[in-house]
C-alpha cells in the first residue's frame, strides 16, 4: 500500500484582469505533492481561486521557482505585503481605476 505524498505549499504570482477590464497582480498558494507540481497542478488550482475571485483570463502564472528573483518580492510590496509575511491564501490588489 502506497502512503499519499506529502502537500507543500506553492505560492504563485498570476498578471491577469480584474472584472473591470483592469490588469492586476495576485498571490495564491496552493497545496500540492511534488508529482502535482510537476504536472502543473498548482495553476489549475490557483485558476480556480482566481476565476471565483472575480479575475478573468488571461492568466500568467510564475510559481517560486519559475519566476525571476525579484517578481515574487515586487508583486508582495505592491500588494501591500510584508517580505517576511507567511504565505496568504489569495491576495489581489483591490484599487479600482
Amino acid at each position: 500500500m502506497q502512503l499519499p505524498q506529502d502537500k507543500r505549499p506553492v505560492a504563485v504570482v498570476s498578471a491577469c484582469m480584474r472584472a473591470d477590464g483592469c490588469p492586476d497582480f495576485a498571490l495564491n498558494v496552493a497545496e500540492v505533492t511534488a508529482e502535482e507540481r510537476d504536472n502543473g497542478i498548482h495553476y489549475y488550482l490557483v485558476e480556480a481561486d482566481l476565476l471565483q475571485a472575480g479575475y478573468e483570463e488571461p492568466f500568467v502564472h510564475f510559481d517560486s521557482d519559475e519566476a525571476p528573483d525579484f517578481l515574487h518580492a515586487a508583486v508582495r510590496q505592491y500588494l501591500g505585503l510584508p517580505p517576511a509575511e507567511p504565505q496568504p491564501h489569495l491576495v489581489a490588489h483591490s484599487e479600482e481605476g
